[in-house]
């Protein structure tokens, strides 16, 4: 086991970068090792080979990336807007993905293990990656030929939603006629039940008893195709492809219980969601003057159809309710340059971006007809309307070794924003904001490496918080808001990874966030609510990562993974004037992970356990504790080679299995405003047992 711990020196990833693209792993196994060994890009702090997780018999790169020890893995994708600099800690043969639909991780499912040539623990500051600091996982992988990966991912609930049948995915990736590709057809499934009791207490004292029942379907289907080729030699392009549909349904009844002295009644809430979208992307790199030019370009678009109805039925009274519809279409169109190239010793890049964003909706509110049983539309201001955002971006970095232990990058640079606004509310605003970040990556002894970022960041806006909008269920409406300003912080984040050895691996995060123009709920002018801008607000905590090997305490093939998160934070709730935790952000989450992968058999087994402490949301006129289950546990079994494929059998929500919500609305502002009633709701889960297939063609 000390091997794949062994420090192996300076990570190579080719002179300058010349000739490679995103994924890139368009190489044979001979280019793959001569690119290894040539170049100085950054220090690799752990090296990984497929043998060293035999034992889990995995089937793909992302099955060994999660069992990496002391190593989080960072699922992101594209969900802002623009490309920016690299986020994720994932990168393959010294690339990051140029696409925003699909993740580093998502591709690396695709990726046979016998693709892999080895993993590298790389310290991000080191690398010529402008944007990464921190622990990053650089999978060596080459191209051999076709070979396909499937998932099948059912899952049975105890409670009263559906089988969910058609999770899964099935990919093949290969090369035809110079062409390497990778093709993926995945399907994301979800089905939740829940039932349980209501209780609305008004603010005499009555108690209102009712039975709360909902279901949520979900299917998004979707074809990605990733296409790799040189049409000079050292010019390589990429293209990236995806589209898909989402279709989504809720139901929702509650009804007075029968044993009450109040009159019968029976709500009803239905929420309908279609949409399609697709993202077409790609970048080419090459030569230039001495360096390296890599052009990028994405374009995407994205129409939902929304429509929320309830209905409320009441013994003695006409049937009454309301249907919000919204019609959203979204799109997005970016071009990003970035030239790299070394000089005195320091490896350097000079990018721009330029991102086009836009929204365009039509919100509608209906109010129920009992006389002619139809939805009749009422006045609503500020549903209809649209946002545009041109944006450009310009960073200048370099990162350079002080001594041969110590390594620093500097980041700097800005953007520029214009945003225009049609509608009830049209205008137009801009924005020049600094940004930038310093990063120093530290080993002061093998297998010990701190990495300290100092970070500048510009946040995004939401444009539907532009726009007004209905949430029937929540008994919410959020007015639109011209006047929203970018989120700015400064970020600090200090990392410390230890290597034990044989025992595992660790990685301690200490974070401290100081926010400026924070988005949440504030009142507006005229009555109710909409989201707004806080002046400042801060935010810190500490998390831990860790993985034990049970091998050196006599138990052979068990590992432990623990994951601790405790955070504090602060702002000056707009309505109260009194210091309180940003909304939803929980003060302390834990996992921990068993796995027993038993010796000279292809059996595992394990089990999880995950903690939280929730905290509260606020609105002008309600404040709002929900959450999921506070503890939850599960058990697995895993056979290795059923028929060729991997079976995994989990049963989960052991212990705690109920959604909660306690829910106190105010007769107006809530600094001031009597109480209007409190309703509290217990609704459960039930247990889930999931089948996991997965195997290789």
């Amino acid at each position: 086991m000390t091997s794949r711990f062994a420090h192996c020196g300076l990570l190579a990833l080719a002179s300058a970068l010349a000739g490679q693209a995103a994924p890139a792993f368009a190489q044979d196994s001979e280019e793959v090792a001569e690119n290894v060994q040539s170049g100085s890009a950054g220090e690799v702090r752990e090296t990984y080979t497929p043998e060293d997780f035999a034992r889990f018999a995995p089937r793909n790169a992302l099955d060994i990336i999660e069992q990496l020890p002391g190593f989080n893995v960072d699922r992101g994708g594209g969900g802002g807007r623009g490309f920016g600099q690299a986020s994720e800690n994932l990168l393959i043969n010294g690339e990051r993905i140029s696409s925003k639909s699909t993740s580093t991780s998502d591709q690396l499912a695709r990726i046979a293990v016998d693709q892999v040539v080895r993993i590298e623990i790389v310290d991000g500051a080191t690398l010529d990656i402008p944007g990464l600091s921190g622990r990053v996982a650089n999978i060596i992988v080459r191209q051999g030929g076709a070979a396909g990966q499937f998932r099948w991912r059912p899952e049975w609930n105890f409670g009263n939603a559906p089988a969910q049948w058609f999770e899964g995915e099935v990919s093949l990736t290969g090369q035809l006629g110079g062409v390497e590709y990778t093709l993926a057809l995945e399907n994301r499934d979800f089905a939740r039940g829940r039932i349980g009791p209501s209780f609305i207490t008004l603010a005499d004292g009555t108690v209102d008893e009712r039975l709360n029942t909902s279901t949520n379907l979900f299917n998004r289907p979707n074809l990605n195709a990733f296409l790799s080729f040189d049409v000079a030699p050292k010019v390589a392009v990429n293209l990236n492809l995806s589209g898909g549909i989402e279709i989504f349904d809720a139901d929702e009844t509650e009804e007075r219980v029968a044993n009450t002295t109040l009159e019968p009644f029976l709500e009803t809430f239905n929420t309908d969601s279609d949409e399609w979208y697709y993202e077409l992307g790609g970048d080419i790199t090459f030569a230039l003057f001495g360096g390296e030019m890599k052009l990028i370009a994405l374009e995407s678009y994205d129409y939902r159809d929304r429509t929320s109805s309830s209905l409320l039925d009441t013994a003695g009274l006409p049937l009454s309710g309301s249907q919000f519809i919204r019609v959203a279409e979204e799109g997005e169109r970016i071009g990003r340059a970035e030239y790299s190239w070394g000089l005195l010793g320091a490896d350097w890049q000079l990018s721009g971006e330029a991102a086009f964003n836009r929204l365009d909706q039509v919100g509608e509110l209906f109010a129920y007809d009992p006389v002619n049983a139809e939805y009749v539309e009422v006045d609503f201001d500020g549903g209809v309307g649209g946002v545009r955002e041109d944006r450009y971006e310009a960073l200048l970095s370099v990162g350079f070794p002080i001594t041969d232990n110590l390594t620093v990058q500097l980041i700097g640079g800005g953007e520029y924003s214009q945003l225009s606004q049609t509608g009830d509310n049209a205008r137009t605003r801009s924005f020049q904001r600094p940004k930038g970040s310093l990063a120093i990556a530290w080993t002061p002894t093998e297998g010990l490496d701190l990495n300290l970022e100092i970070a500048r960041r510009v946040g995004q806006l939401d444009f539907g918080d532009f726009l007004a909008s209905v949430d029937l269920s929540e008994e919410q409406e959020n007015a639109g808001n011209a006047e929203l300003r970018p989120q700015q912080s400064w970020e600090i984040e200090l990392e410390v990874a230890k290597n034990f050895g044989d025992w595992g691996s660790a990685t301690l995060t200490l974070f401290d966030q100081e926010i400026e123009d924070l988005l949440i709920i504030v009142p507006v002018a005229g009555g109710g609510e909409a989201r707004g801008n806080l002046e400042s607000a801060r935010r810190r905590g500490v998390r831990f990562v860790g993985t034990l090997q049970l091998a050196p305490v006599g138990l052979e093939g068990g590992q432990l993974d623990v994951d601790f998160q405790w955070e504090d934070s602060e702002l000056i709730d707009p309505v109260t004037n009194i210091a309180r935790r940003f909304d939803r952000f929980n003060p302390l989450e834990l996992r921990v992970n068993f796995r027993h992968d038993v010796p000279r058999t292809d059996w595992a087994w394990g089990w999880s356990f995950e903690e939280a402490d929730p905290a509260p949301s606020f609105r002008v006129t309600q404040e709002i504790l929900e959450y999921g289950p506070l503890q939850q546990a599960a058990v697995f079994v895993e056979y290795k080679d059923l028929f060729g494929m991997t079976a995994n059998v989990r049963l989960a929500d052991l212990l705690d299995n109920e959604d909660y919500l306690r829910r106190t609305v105010f007769d107006g502002p809530r600094n001031t405003a009597p109480i209007l009633f409190t309703e509290e709701r217990r609704r459960d889960l039930g247990q889930r047992i999931t089948l996991t297939l997965t195997g290789s063609f």
